[in-house]
């Protein structure tokens, strides 16, 4: 007999952008982000949860968010040091689940 309640995770890679390197021999590079998620990434992952759930015979019931906490430096144009400022992200989710029954 299954589980009445099942519960599952995943977590989304960082967010990216692209920046121009380069003085003379210019580049294009891309670096992560601390600021978001791949957005793209994390809708795929939970809608797989949600099949895979349907597929073994489970409702989703719950949908927990998993955040990150983050902090960056903050400094004046001079480059003197002001502080940090905190902010949080969505990186993944618990997905929860009741079992259909008959």
């Amino acid at each position: 007999m299954s589980k009445k309640f099942v519960a599952e995770w995943f977590y989304a890679a960082l967010g990216t952008y692209k920046k121009q390197d380069g003085i003379i021999f210019k580049e294009t590079n891309t670096y992560y982000t601390q600021r978001h998620v791949d957005f793209d990434s994390f809708a795929e992952q939970l809608a797989q949860k949600y099949e895979e759930f349907d597929r073994q015979g489970y409702d989703v019931v719950n949908v927990v968010p998993i955040s990150m906490g983050q902090s960056e430096s903050c400094t004046q144009s001079g480059g003197a040091y002001v502080g940090d400022v905190g902010f949080s992200i969505t990186r993944g989710a618990v997905v929860v689940g009741k079992r259909r029954d008959s």
